[in-house]
């Protein structure tokens, strides 16, 4: 454990460390609903379930009852003749005054879990860590869990993934989401704005005969469509980057006198350390919008 290497994993407000080797394999839903996989090479090692409930909110104990009694009916069904240990009631002193239940289930399968209601957003967090049977790993899940957050922190969410890591307004919804090897693609959307958050792998072939610049025009072309556009030149610490300011034109806009003006706003830069190009766009109403830089800000690109 304590030579362990360990990543972070945010997906829609959840987040929580995982060894280094695990990674994302099934993604469904969104805020209000979902579900996440994690894996190794070989086994699915995590899962997350969550699910906004109406304004009653159970007690995490009653909403452990009520799982235990389905699961135990299901075990029946599916397993005659095997019978669950199950060791609850414990707490994870990380998670101070949230309300949740660490519990270990032993028969059919076996999992250390954490079940918790995150106030602010009523939802309802479900972790389960998966061990062989003869393996405890109650180290490996309790060190998960406690890395666990379910709430804004400072009125920001994070989001991470495959070494990508970021954070974003909690105003701010995934919308669109692409995971290709070599490529992460996020868009996000709130209140008809949208943000856009890139990283492009092994970018000294990606540039090889083109320009940070030629780069992001190719990539954005499509987004862009519509604004008259300037890009220019610029410093980022040590890394090039490139700046785009552009404002959408009144021509592809109908009724576009009654409307607000919209606003391109982008960042791009090429880390040479980490071989990776990072890149963070904006569709608001605001010119030159500052989450843009914020955004650009929170990533540790190496």
């Amino acid at each position: 454990m304590a030579q362990e290497r360990w990543a972070r994993i945010g997906w829609h407000g959840i987040s929580f460390d995982v060894p280094e080797d695990w990674a994302p394999g099934r993604l469904e839903g969104d805020y209000a609903t979902g579900y996440l996989r994690v894996e190794d090479e070989t086994h699915v090692r995590l899962e997350v379930r969550w699910e906004t409930v109406g304004r009653r909110v159970p007690s995490a104990a009653s909403l452990v009852d009520n799982y235990l009694k389905q699961t135990r009916r299901k075990l029946r069904t599916k397993a005659r003749g095997v019978e669950p240990a199950v060791d609850r009631g414990r707490g994870i002193k990380e998670l101070g005054s949230v309300d949740h239940e660490a519990f270990t289930w032993r028969g059919g399968f076996n999992a250390h879990s954490l079940l918790l209601v995150a106030p602010q957003s009523r939802r309802v967090v479900h972790l389960r860590v998966f061990f062989e049977e003869g393996k405890d790993d109650k180290p490996l899940a309790r060190q998960i869990f406690s890395s666990v957050r379910a709430a804004p922190q400072d009125g920001m969410n994070e989001w991470a993934a495959f070494g990508f890591r970021f954070l974003l307004a909690e105003a701010w919804r995934l919308d669109q989401s692409s995971m290709r090897t070599g490529c992460l693609q996020f868009v996000f959307k709130a209140e008809g704005d949208e943000l856009e958050v890139v990283r492009q792998s092994l970018a000294e072939i990606t540039l090889r005969g083109s320009s940070l610049e030629g780069w992001f025009r190719g990539f954005f072309a499509k987004a862009l469509r519509g604004f008259t556009t300037r890009v220019s030149g610029a410093g980022r610490g040590e890394h090039p980057a490139v700046r785009c300011e552009g404002v959408l034109r009144r021509s592809t806009r109908p009724l576009a006198v009654f409307r607000r003006r919209r606003y391109a706003t982008a960042l791009a830069w090429h880390c040479t350390e980490a071989d990776k190009i990072f890149a963070v766009r904006a569709n608001t109403t605001t010119a030159s919008d500052p989450q843009v830089e914020r955004c650009a800000d929170s990533v540790s690109c190496h």
